[in-house]
């Protein structure tokens, strides 16, 4: 340890020790040329992203302006979403579910939560899954019923309480853990956003569901880092009666972080939106294909479970022969058989390469 020798040992407060000859000198801050400034259209201490700072929310966005900047994007986002609707309503609501489960895993991925459909849809029918990952599967069991319900822009008009699936708690001790609004906190924030969003004019479905994402993370409704029950909440008011729910990409980036401006923020989701709607009717026509081949091949087939296992495949992404026997309402010894006669045929795979607990999903 020694002093600095352009610094006499004195003049050192009490307590402050000199640098030690160990230690990198200082660089003038001056010299720190290449280290990004704070924004200038920010107070110390508040967060850059567009969804901070509750105190502002009068006049944060000119939703109309925004959307007038992004019609060409806004036309390709909402003409891919009705040519996806159209190709669900003519398919097997089994499939609308196998599309949820995609985006649901998408939305948690982005949120740093790492599901896949297979976990999910095992947790949703067999209730399997580990101690760590329990609580994640339940927020994405309850993300796909809320898909699923044909709910539409319902969230409006439901309340944030029944659209969360959360019962009215008196005492914050009673959710232990969970640091999120409730009670009479959860309704005012409910009929703020819902306020909000009427007010921000005649939009587009789809600019009103980027509206109310955009309030739902301003208001803090629930944490910051969840991306799950925000972006359901605008998949569903985004669908309006075009589909029955907006689907969303692998690899979705997360919306609104770091936007530049209103025009740019519009313009990220309406290519997320597009991008999943896109990746959705890919999915389906896989899965068609899948099904007309397993119909042909099937044909010379008496008896329902053969059917029902097609079906099954078609909805879940990989299943047991427990939960295919549960589904054609047939012995265990049943399902195994149709199991091993469509992989001989072709039209399943055996996932696991086990002789025991094993999983079967369709041949796409």
């Amino acid at each position: 340890m020694t002093s600095d020798p352009e610094k006499p040992l004195d003049d050192y407060e009490d307590g402050v020790l000199p640098p030690s000859v160990y230690d990198a000198p200082q660089t003038p801050e001056e010299e720190l040329w290449f280290l990004p400034g704070p924004p200038e259209d920010f107070a110390p201490g508040d967060s850059p992203l567009l969804f901070a700072n509750r105190s502002h929310l009068q006049g944060a966005l000119n939703w109309d302006i925004a959307e007038r900047a992004q019609y060409r994007a806004l036309v390709s986002a909402a003409e891919a979403v009705a040519r996806f609707g159209a190709r669900m309503a003519a398919l097997p609501p089994d499939v609308m579910e196998r599309i949820a489960l995609q985006t649901v895993s998408a939305v948690l991925r982005a949120e740093g939560v790492w599901l896949n459909p297979e976990h999910i849809a095992l947790f949703r029918a067999l209730r399997a899954s580990s101690q760590d990952q329990t609580r994640d599967l339940e927020r994405a069991s309850w993300a796909v019923r809320r898909l699923i319900a044909l709910r539409h822009g319902g969230v409006l008009d439901e309340g944030l309480h029944a659209f969360l699936g959360r019962r009215k708690q008196r005492d914050a001790s009673e959710l232990l853990g969970d640091d999120q609004p409730m009670g009479a906190e959860l309704d005012e924030m409910g009929e703020e956003w819902r306020r909000k969003i009427q007010e921000a004019g005649d939009l587009h479905r789809l600019t009103r569901a980027a509206c109310g994402l955009f309030l739902w993370r301003r208001l803090e409704i629930t944490p910051i880092d969840a991306a799950l029950e925000p972006m359901i909440a605008a998949g569903l008011l985004g669908a309006g009666d075009s589909a029955p729910f907006l689907p969303l990409p692998e690899g979705m980036p997360q919306i609104y972080a770091h936007a530049k401006d209103p025009a740019e923020a519009l313009g990220r989701f309406y290519a997320t939106v597009e991008q999943g709607a896109l990746a959705a009717m890919l999915e389906m026509d896989r899965l068609v294909n899948w099904r007309k081949k397993a119909q042909g091949v099937t044909s010379d087939l008496s008896g329902k479970t053969p059917r029902s296992v097609i079906d099954t495949a078609l909805r879940f992404p990989v299943f047991s022969a427990e939960l295919a026997a549960r589904m054609a309402q047939s012995s265990n010894m049943s399902a195994r058989r149709s199991l091993n006669l469509l992989q001989d045929r072709g039209l399943l795979k055996e996932v696991t390469g086990q002789q025991r607990y094993r999983f079967w999903a369709a041949r796409l």
